[in-house]
């Protein structure tokens, strides 16, 4: 059964990624995270790897097919979010200054989909999932354990998913300024404001996945034949993370968080 709390409005649920190398992404990221893959087949013959964790599903793989490589459309990951009326959320897209761009769509037994981009041109799926898909474990090395936003207007982003998702939004001090966005009253995905030591790249969801070691995923996946975007580094709220780019040019993050005690 899916992550119940994970089904919330406004929460990700789910991420997967688009490789030129199906069977080359299912090796690397079994190296990585010990995922195993299963695949199957949409009603439109389209096949899909759920990747499991101990069972449970934790992501997907799927080709990117030749129309969306004629397109320019390069290995990525993407961000799924859980939303109640996929419908309903669409009408808002629009008037919040985003666009709809595919969508919505409907897979008996697996839920309704759309995709959209934002109003600072970031891509994201929203998802009604069917009860028994999504994520089924998170925040446990190799799950997903975070979602974020790196924007170049956070104020814009704040008030786009304010009004899309239903979601507050609520800015974190520390040594850089973060804002939450909370559904429930508890934080499911950050913005991250896009800096200029950060490098030049539009805005993107990013995915995060869980590590107890760091600098052991990171050599897992070197030797796994991905690559380092920005070597582990100590985060000024406590734990470590990475930038890891897979063999194929899909980038995500890994993270190991120190929780406060008490």
């Amino acid at each position: 059964m899916a992550d119940d709390k994970k089904k919330r409005q406004g929460t990700p649920n789910w991420a997967d990624c688009a490789t030129t190398d199906l069977d080359g992404a299912e090796a690397f990221y079994a190296e990585v995270f010990g995922w195993e893959a299963e695949r199957v087949t949409s009603s439109d013959g389209a096949v899909y790897s759920l990747q499991r964790l101990g069972g449970k599903m934790v992501a997907g793989l799927y080709a990117l097919t030749d129309e969306l490589k004629s397109m320019g459309v390069p290995p990525h990951w993407a961000t799924y979010i859980e939303v109640d009326d996929v419908a309903e959320t669409l009408a808002r897209v629009e008037p919040a200054g985003g666009t709809v761009l595919e969508g919505p769509s409907s897979e008996e037994g697996v839920g309704t989909f759309a995709i959209i981009q934002d109003n600072v041109g970031a891509y994201l799926r929203l998802w009604h999932s069917a009860p028994e898909h999504g994520g089924e474990v998170f925040n446990i090395p190799g799950a997903m354990t975070w979602n974020e936003l790196a924007t170049n207007d956070v104020d814009a982003s704040t008030a786009f998913y304010e009004a899309v998702l239903g979601v507050e939004a609520q800015a974190m001090e520390g040594p850089t300024p973060y804002t939450t966005l909370n559904a429930g009253g508890e934080p499911v995905a950050g913005l991250l404001a896009i800096r200029p030591e950060m490098g030049d790249f539009p805005p993107t969801w990013d995915v995060y996945f869980a590590s107890d070691d760091v600098d052991a995923t990171v050599e897992a996946a070197l030797a796994a034949g991905g690559a380092l975007i920005r070597p582990a580094f100590d985060l000024p709220v406590g734990g470590r993370m990475a930038v890891i780019a897979d063999p194929y040019g899909a980038v995500f993050e890994v993270i190991r968080m120190e929780m406060p005690e008490g």
